[in-house]
């Protein structure tokens, strides 16, 4: 009895065992596949991400350290191409736009030189894993110069044409002359810098530009004042105008004639209409003795005339 019991369980035991496995085997199987298709993709993702990689980054910006008081004197160009090595992950994880490759020039000599453009000579701040691989193009001629100073003359560019009738007086530019700085060649070669561009059209009366900007064509100079004042006087077209029997005056002199032919200049509006009656020649003598003519008449018109000349050149005549 106790044999066949025996016999009874270890059946019992198989049959358990075969049921449990077909379980494991067939049963959900849709669901089985499925988690074993996520560990698989998982696992291809994982190890993708390890896997090396190199990509090509065109248009890096290359900035180079001087020594003190040097300056590149030509135009090399300001971007490479480089390529990067490392895994995937850390590649993918790059910001490239914030990229910038550095070249240490600060053990250079004064001169003409080519800059050979090694992955070693560049420095990129890189994460831990990704390195440079290539660096094109591979080598850059360079001038490295003296950075000096000097003064230049400021010009004002002026643009546009008055109104008919008005011209320009004077222009005052303050200060007249900048300091520039940049490379040797380039401050030696400047003659003068000009200030952004003044419009004159529609003008009519006097106007400042307070901050008129320098502006210098040659990207490699700068000027130490960015910006100057700009006085430009405008005034009515100037016309001379004769007039003739003028009354002189002398106070305590004896002119020769009491009457005067003076030629006088100003605005054309004031000139046309003048009349000798509305002047007088007033002879004042100075401090040193010599007499000096003056216009007299109604305050608004003769603050705007000058004297051109008299007839007879001498008024006085000796006591």
């Amino acid at each position: 009895m106790n044999g066949h019991d025996s016999k009874f369980d270890t059946t019992e035991a198989w049959q358990a065992a075969r049921r449990w496995a077909h379980a494991l085997l067939f049963d959900d199987w849709a669901l089985k596949a499925l988690a074993l298709a996520i560990s698989l993709a998982l696992w291809f993702a994982v190890a993708g991400q390890r896997t090396p990689a190199t990509i090509r980054l065109r248009g890096v910006p290359l900035v180079f350290l001087l020594p003190e008081n040097v300056e590149i004197g030509n135009a090399p160009r300001d971007e490479v191409e480089v390529t990067l090595r490392g895994t995937k992950g850390a590649l993918d994880a790059l910001n490239v736009r914030n990229l910038v490759a550095t070249v240490d020039l600060r053990g250079y000599e004064l001169g003409e030189r080519v800059l050979i453009l090694t992955p070693e000579r560049i420095s990129m701040e890189l994460p831990e894993g990704v390195s440079i691989e290539d660096v094109e193009p591979d080598r850059l001629p360079l001038r490295l110069e003296r950075r000096v100073e000097r003064e230049v003359a400021v010009e004002p560019h002026i643009e546009g044409t008055l109104p008919e009738g008005y011209e320009i007086r004077r222009i005052q530019v303050v200060p007249d002359r900048v300091k520039v700085r940049g490379p040797e060649s380039h401050v030696e070669a400047l003659q003068k810098v000009t200030t952004e561009s003044i419009l004159l059209n529609g003008r009519q009366a006097s106007f400042t530009v307070p901050q008129a900007t320098i502006n210098i064509s040659d990207a490699k100079v700068v000027a130490l004042e960015p910006s100057v004042a700009v006085r430009i006087e405008i005034v009515e077209r100037q016309e001379e105008r004769r007039l003739s029997d003028i009354s002189v005056e002398g106070a305590g002199l004896r002119p020769e004639a009491a009457r005067a032919t003076v030629t006088v200049r100003g605005p054309r509006s004031v000139v046309a209409s003048l009349r000798a009656e509305d002047l007088t020649l007033k002879l004042e003598r100075g401090e040193d003795g010599a007499v000096r003519p003056r216009l007299g008449g109604p305050a608004d018109i003769v603050r705007q005339l000058e004297i051109v000349s008299i007839s007879p050149k001498s008024l006085e005549r000796s006591n």
